[in-house]
């Protein structure tokens, strides 16, 4: 990935790859190291957004019941780089999409299998996540008991739901995409936006890791951790004022939705044009929630086997998408 975005496509806002080790045999090569150039850059973007967020849950325990929260200069300037973030990763699609003489790199257009793969592939997670938290010697939190309830029971029925986020005639192509995107994958480099870190979700194989996907992978993973981003803030704001929970959860559901759309608009009218989002909205629409649901059951799962006092971060985005009143994107 790094070579291709460094030596083919030339994409300029993802540090150099300067060189690499590689353990070759026969025909098989293996990659041991590389050695990227440096850039100097005032953290990653999941650092720099806790900061914002802090100060934007501060001044909103000065306002009033009436403030409004959208007039915050804390997020005036925080869109400007989920804006700048949507335009970077766009062209870093556009450029992993350039490949055509590339096989590893060529887009190829999404199928009818694919559509069945990414279902298996979803539903796996599902049956892993669903089977942990019946296991009857397993212990959860009081606060998270209701929110695993309230997902068991739309189990019966998300095999159908997720086959209607995948219309038969959405237009757009599957290329080699980032994989793990996530606020913690991006530099900020004074008022730019640096993409770091390809090797894929350490979870997968490396075969998975390699395997084409739209787009709308990447974008959904960013999508994920803003949420992710505003409901950690909201976790650590109510341990200094308990009772101000609706303000603040009110507050922070319009920072993500702000924040969810400065980014999407800006991605969609870059990468217009080439292919990769579908141009029906309602089709892009649904293939980013297919995209959301599949980033949140691994969140899940992530956060049964590594971190489990996380677990009510993802668990509070998934009933979010799966509500019929979902506006996550």
């Amino acid at each position: 990935m790094g070579r291709f975005l460094t030596e083919v496509a030339g994409f300029a806002n993802t540090p150099a790859l300067l060189g690499s080790v590689e353990l070759v045999e026969g025909e098989q090569r293996s990659a041991i190291g590389i050695v990227n150039a440096f850039v100097m850059n005032q953290g990653d973007a999941w650092t720099v957004s806790a900061a914002y967020l802090d100060r934007f849950v501060d001044e909103q325990r000065l306002l009033s019941s009436g403030g409004d929260a959208a007039e915050s200069e804390e997020q005036v300037s925080y869109l400007r780089y989920m804006s700048q973030a949507g335009r970077r990763l766009a062209e870093m699609h556009v450029a992993l999409a350039s490949g055509k003489d590339v096989p590893d790199f060529e887009p190829v257009a999404v199928t009818p299998e694919d559509f069945e793969f990414w279902i298996d592939d979803v539903m796996a997670c599902v049956s892993r996540v669903f089977d942990a938290f019946r296991q009857p010697r397993r212990v959860f939190s009081e606060a998270d008991r209701p929110l695993i309830n309230q997902l068991l029971a739309e189990h019966a029925g998300l095999p159908d739901r997720l086959r209607a986020l995948l219309p038969r005639d959405i237009d757009c192509l599957n290329i080699r995409h980032h994989g793990n995107l996530h606020l913690g994958q991006l530099l900020i480099v004074k008022d730019d936006i640096f993409i770091i870190d390809f090797e894929g979700d350490p979870e997968r194989s490396i075969a998975e890791r390699r395997r084409k996907a739209p787009a709308a992978r990447d974008v959904a993973g960013l999508i994920r951790s803003i949420d992710c981003s505003t409901t950690a803030t909201l976790e650590r704001g109510l341990k200094a004022t308990p009772d101000e929970h609706e303000k603040l959860a009110n507050a922070l559901e319009g920072w993500r939705d702000h924040a969810t759309e400065a980014f999407l608009t800006a991605y969609s009218e870059t990468v217009e044009g080439h292919g990769l989002w579908p141009s029906r909205a309602d089709s892009a629409e649904k293939l980013l929630n297919f995209f959301l649901i599949e980033k949140a059951f691994h969140e899940i799962e992530h956060g049964l086997t590594r971190r489990p006092d996380w677990l009510r971060v993802p668990l509070t985005g998934m009933l979010r998408l799966l509500s019929p009143q979902s506006n996550e994107v």
